[in-house]
């Protein structure tokens, strides 16, 4: 079984489409990064532990046990949010690897 995409590259539309099916790999492969990053947060702390130092325009900041407890919840719900988008649109990042 073969499947062939074909584009009129002169076309806009065409071109777009182009654009879209050669990046389509690069915006998974960032999709993914983003996603083991929320899950590196929610699942073992990574950056958001209390003690932890964030780096802001001032300068360096320490996160306390309260803030911590907030970035945690912040990031569960960014990654839950960006998991029922991609649901939504029916894309199952298991698919793609």
């Amino acid at each position: 079984m073969k499947a062939k995409l074909e584009f009129d590259l002169d076309d806009h539309s065409d071109r777009l489409a182009h654009k879209r099916c050669v990046s389509a790999t690069d915006v998974y492969l960032c999709l993914h990064d983003i996603d083991n990053m929320l899950r590196e947060y929610t699942k073992y702390g990574k950056g958001i532990s209390s003690g932890d130092k964030i780096a802001l325009p001032e300068g360096y900041y320490q996160i306390n046990s309260y803030e911590s407890q907030l970035l945690h919840e912040l990031a569960n719900t960014i990654r839950i949010s960006l998991s029922n988008i991609l649901e939504n649109r029916n894309i199952n990042m298991d698919d793609l690897e």
